[in-house]
């Protein structure tokens, strides 16, 4: 599965700020939604439910909020590289500073499945974790999402 057809430079974020779980939820929903407030409310409204099945939060500074969303038309995946780490109920206990959330039309779940799985098999990567953490601007992250081979 190739996650890089879901993400451009626009779905690409950093030293974004955020104040907590909550916080980044909303402003995922934001940059998802493209402005459109009933949208906005649906997908923060889905993501709010998954976190509250159980963390989405992995691990090693990463979280992974995912949903599926009626009558979106194609999946949406977007990077968000943190200014300051915060909490996010992660099964470690650490903060997190890297989050690759993902939103997918409600009638396509293998699909859901296979981009979630692509994802995490990526961020499990130590590698590829520490290049998108040391990558300095949108392009460098972008360039290593295309380019990361395991």
């Amino acid at each position: 599965m190739d996650i890089t057809q879901f993400i451009n430079e626009n779905s690409i974020f950093i030293d974004f700020k955020s104040k907590s779980k909550k916080n980044i939820l909303e402003n995922i929903s934001h940059e998802m939604s493209n402005g459109n407030t009933k949208e906005k409310d649906l997908i923060f409204e889905k993501l709010y439910e998954r976190e509250k099945l159980g963390t989405t939060a992995f691990g090693n500074g990463i979280a992974i909020p995912h949903a599926r969303i009626p009558d979106l038309k194609e999946p949406k995946v977007i990077i968000i590289k943190l200014l300051d780490a915060i909490h996010f109920e992660a099964i470690d206990g650490e903060k997190v500073d890297l989050i690759i959330s993902l939103i997918v039309p409600d009638k396509k779940n293998d699909l859901h499945v296979k981009l979630l799985a692509k994802i995490a098999e990526l961020l499990e990567n130590k590698t590829f974790r520490l290049k998108i953490r040391e990558a300095a601007n949108v392009k460098d992250i972008l360039s290593v999402v295309k380019n990361f081979k395991q």
